[in-house]
């Protein structure tokens, strides 16, 4: 809509203020918990300068509004409990700006039985009946390796017996 003046994403031609800066981090923040990689990148959309960023970013650290081991634990929670594997939630993590072998995944995932969790999740996306062939042994393979399990895992978890 370039004959109306809209601008997409709200950015204007004239610097943020550090009260705008600060402004837009809580709002975000109060939407969802964010890392200090997402609140750089958002920030720099709207071009502000990086020593602005960084003082606003540590303003809002101070104020215990952001932290990155929170959030990381926040995300490692989430992706477990949409049956996600390992690999699947270290690579999350990186998207996310925190590194793959981030402190809260270890935490979150000391006493997580990976087997038990794929096969789980086997019996909740094929149900109970067992793969007949290798087609369809390979397809849930698969599947696993696609939700982030290990090859050695998904292969446990098809040689595992299903509970009801």
């Amino acid at each position: 809509m370039a004959g109306f003046g809209f601008k997409r994403g709200g950015a204007s031609d004239e610097p943020l203020t550090p009260e705008q800066v600060w402004n837009k981090l809580l709002t975000w923040q109060t939407r969802r918990e964010h890392t200090q990689h997402e609140l750089r990148a958002k920030l720099a959309m709207y071009a502000v300068d990086e020593s602005l960023i960084a003082q606003s970013l540590a303003k809002l650290c101070n104020y215990g509004l952001q932290d990155d081991q929170r959030c990381a634990a926040g995300i490692v929670r989430s992706q477990l409990l949409r049956g996600r594997g390992q690999r699947a939630i270290s690579q999350r993590l990186q998207q996310k700006g925190l590194a793959a072998d981030h402190p809260a995944l270890a935490e979150q995932t000391e006493h997580v039985d990976w087997v038990a969790e794929a096969t789980a999740l086997l019996h909740r996306r094929f149900g109970s009946a067992p793969a007949d062939g290798p087609k369809a042994q390979a397809k849930r393979v698969r599947f696993l390796q696609y939700r982030g399990f290990s090859l050695s895992q998904a292969i446990e978890a098809m040689k595992a017996p299903v509970s009801d």
